[in-house]
């Protein structure tokens, strides 16, 4: 689970996750949080269903019930703590959006967001934004 300051940047992306996140995500988020995190990416169903772990039917049967499970509301709020990282290495929305939907060589040529789909490459995203934050050398 995220960090006291990377909880306050999901709920930033996420109010529904409030003070209590661990019960948020424990309950399963309702469909109106993966709403909010597409408004922060602007990424199409099928890249936010592939960056989640579950299919784009999967997606489009959990915007019908209006709720996600315990493990996608985990993913989810992952995926907003590596937006609001991205944010704030890169000085803004905007900024964070164009760089998360782009194409980079140290990811075999998938942007940041296609390569989220595991949790390795989540951590590899992560290190990537440590260092433009903290001026480190790839």
């Amino acid at each position: 689970m995220p960090s006291t300051e990377a909880s306050t940047t999901v709920a930033s992306i996420i109010p529904e996750v409030g003070s209590d996140l661990v019960a948020a995500v424990r309950a399963g988020l309702t469909y109106a949080a993966v709403e909010q995190l597409q408004n922060h990416l602007e990424a199409p169903d099928a890249l936010l269903a592939r960056a989640m772990g579950i299919s784009p039917r999967t997606l489009s049967r959990r915007r019908e019930e209006g709720k996600l499970t315990t493990g996608e509301s985990d993913r989810l709020v992952l995926l907003a703590e590596v937006v609001g990282l991205a944010r704030r290495a890169l000085g803004s929305e905007e900024g964070a959006r164009e760089w998360l939907s782009t194409s980079h060589s140290m990811l075999g040529g998938e942007s940041p967001l296609g390569h989220m789909d595991t949790v390795a490459g989540m951590e590899e995203v992560k290190k990537m934004l440590y260092h433009i934050e903290h001026g480190i050398p790839a």
